[in-house]
Formats: C-alpha cells, structure tokens, sequence
C-alpha cells in the first residue's frame, strides 16, 4: 500500500461512523455497509446500494466509476490500488479499472512479462490491489493473483488454502488463514513478508509500503518489516484495538472506545506518533 490507503481494513476504519447516518431497510440494502478506499492519487466510496462512486486523478482512468458496459450500481466490495481498482459484483465476478496490470510492458524497457488475469474469473468473495498487481481470494478459500510479477507478488504459494482475508503492499502480499496464522509472499525486503510465520491468534492484517501489520485476538497489535520511520514500533500501551491499516511510513489502528492511534511519519515527513497521547 505505498502511498495509498488501503484497503480492506480502511473499510473496517470508517463503515461504523459512515452507517451511523444511514438509516436505509437492510431489505434495500444491495452491498450492505459502505466502505471507501484511497489510491495514490484517486478515492472510492461504495454505498449500501451497492454503487460505486470515484474521483481524483483520472490519468488511467482510475478516478471514474466502472467502465461500461459495467454499471457502477450492483457491487458488494471495492479495493483501490496505487494507480488502479478492482470491485466484486453481486454474481462474484470481479471489475478491474484504471492502470491495465496485465498488459505487456512497452517495447524496449526489458520488463518482465506480468501475469495474466484468471479468464473466467467467478466465485470471488475478496479482492486486493497492490502498486501494479491485483488478487482475489475465491470462494474456495484459495487465492489468485495477477499482474506485475517482478518481486514474485502473484506468485501464490501452491499449497495455500483456508484463507478469510486478503491483502497487498507495493510489492507484497499477505494471506490471514483461518486458523489465525498469518503467510506472505513477494518482495521480502526488510522480512515484510516472512517476519509473520511465526505470528498466531491473528484476526486482521494489513500491509503498508514496506511493512505489514496484524491485529491480534486480545486486541493489540503486531508489526514487522521496515522500521525505518518508526512505522511497526507499536506505541506502548495499545491494547483494545478492534482495526488497522497501514501506509508508506506508518500505521494506523482504531480502538473500541472510537478513538485512533497513529504511528511513524507521514509522507511530508511529519513525526505523527500515537493520537491521542498515551
């Protein structure tokens, strides 16, 4: 998640206080609660009616609602990547817009050939964007990844399986299985990806640009992978945190009580350690 927001667990940040305002029947309800998701430079907002709303740059196309002849209405997840999105469709089929992952690179720049996006692609119950690749997580509890394969991040584990939650760094990914252990693959700099095997009581994750988090059972929280902006030194005292996500250099974790912690420096290079103070 480089400079962008990600994710799937940015929707657990904000649904409650977004749901709070909407007093819609569940009987009308197609996505159920809202979520949002951030890019580089774009946003994504899906509403309880399951519609797609986005704005920001616009330079790949990421900053607009689903391409036609796909409707922006009829959706139930969305995950905004660096420079591209992906959206689940009420039939499990998924939308991919913005930056083609997939293509072949520009004659002469000797890029590696990305893996090419799963056709068909049916039963997807989760999705995940990286910088330049993209994931989904089926309803059979395994996992397909595409796009950019430079650091090995589509290069799935064969013998994965059992996994509820799905997420991407830049150039990582992290499966949660659900015996609550924790598997990466992909860019290993700074152990971003191996530095949680030995993790258990898992219940959410999150990966940031070179770093990875998890949420644990009793409610604290776990980092590893580059510290060099203080982005996994896990402020003292952190106890009751119910969901987190993480950035390019720091991270971010709500608690039950309503309030937030924040960790490292932000891209302008600002110390924003823990808010409130500890």
């Amino acid at each position: 998640m480089n400079q962008f927001w990600k994710n799937s667990m940015f929707t657990v940040l904000f649904s409650s206080a977004i749901l709070s305002f909407a007093a819609i029947p569940m009987s009308e309800a197609v996505a159920g609660e809202p979520q949002i998701s951030a890019g580089r430079a774009h946003s994504l907002t899906l509403d309880v009616y399951g519609t797609v709303s986005a704005w920001g740059e616009f330079l790949d196309g990421q900053g607009a609602v689903p391409p036609l002849p796909a409707l922006p209405t009829g959706y139930t997840q969305i995950v905004a990547g660096s420079d591209h999105n992906l959206a689940i469709k009420t039939d499990n089929t998924v939308v991919e817009w913005g930056v083609d992952v997939s293509a072949p690179p520009p004659p002469g720049f000797g890029f590696p050939l990305p893996t090419a996006k799963p056709v068909p692609l049916t039963g997807v119950i989760g999705v995940a964007a990286g910088e330049m690749f993209s994931m989904a997580l089926k309803d059979t509890y395994t996992v397909v990844a595409w796009g950019d394969n430079s650091a090995g991040q589509t290069n799935v584990p064969a013998t994965l399986t059992g996994v509820t939650t799905i997420v991407a760094g830049n150039t990582h990914a992290l499966a949660l299985k659900s015996d609550g252990t924790v598997v990466g693959w992909g860019d290993d700099l700074f152990g971003k990806t191996t530095g949680g095997a030995a993790q258990t009581g898992i219940v959410a994750i999150a990966a940031g640009s070179d770093h990875s988090l998890a949420l644990k059972s009793d409610g604290t929280v776990v980092g590893w992978g580059d510290n060099t902006s203080g982005q996994i030194t896990i402020p003292s005292g952190l106890t009751g945190v119910k969901g987190i996500s993480a950035a390019s250099l720091y991270s971010v974790a709500i608690k039950a009580d309503g309030t937030v912690a924040v960790w490292g420096v932000s891209p302008g290079g600002v110390d924003v350690k823990i808010i409130p103070a500890a």
